[in-house]
């Protein structure tokens, strides 16, 4: 059986470091990828070292092959509102076959499941984190809550409190 591959865009990654949530996300059973352009935006501020861990932890740069940047710069001309980024994003997700794309872009996720790619954000991360007990209660409410507080963080409030409720609920004493 293969294992899934993710795609990471950048609004991902950062929301995902705010809460804390890189690491325990590259504990579960996909493979990991950022397309190198992601890589080296300066949007991300992540270090050398920053990415050594992230490299450590299973996350692997993937640079598209010439014929697949031409196929972004397609994209881009198709959708002019995506960032070019963005679309090495959707591309690198079209060359795994039943890739996901995990993405908080709203354009690029119309885009996307457009073309019935399979898309998510980083709730879902969290969601896939309670699923497989890949990471304490504890850390998800924090993950959450500070993403609720944080003004550059462009969750839905209503599923953040959803997810909040239940965890607390199933969290256990100490946790």
């Amino acid at each position: 059986m293969t294992t899934t591959v993710v795609v990471n865009d950048a609004s991902c990654l950062i929301d995902l470091r705010k809460g804390r949530l890189v690491r325990a996300m590259l504990a579960l059973p996909y493979r990991f990828v950022v397309p190198l352009p992601i890589r080296r935006a300066e949007a991300l501020d992540f270090t050398d070292q920053d990415w050594r861990c992230l490299e450590t932890g299973g996350l692997v740069t993937f640079d598209l092959p010439p014929e697949r940047v031409a196929e972004a710069m397609r994209v881009r001309a198709a959708h002019p509102r995506l960032s070019a980024n963005d679309c090495f994003c959707l591309v690198s997700t079209r060359c795994h076959e039943h890739g996901i794309l995990l993405t908080g872009d709203r354009l690029l996720h119309r885009a996307a499941a457009g073309e019935g790619l399979r898309v998510h954000g980083v709730l879902w991360v969290v969601d896939e984190l309670r699923k497989g007990d890949a990471c304490s209660h504890g850390t998800l409410i924090s993950a959450l809550e500070h993403w609720r507080d944080d003004r550059t963080v462009f969750l839905p409030r209503g599923e953040i409190d959803v997810r909040l409720r239940e965890l607390r609920q199933a969290a256990e004493p100490g946790d």
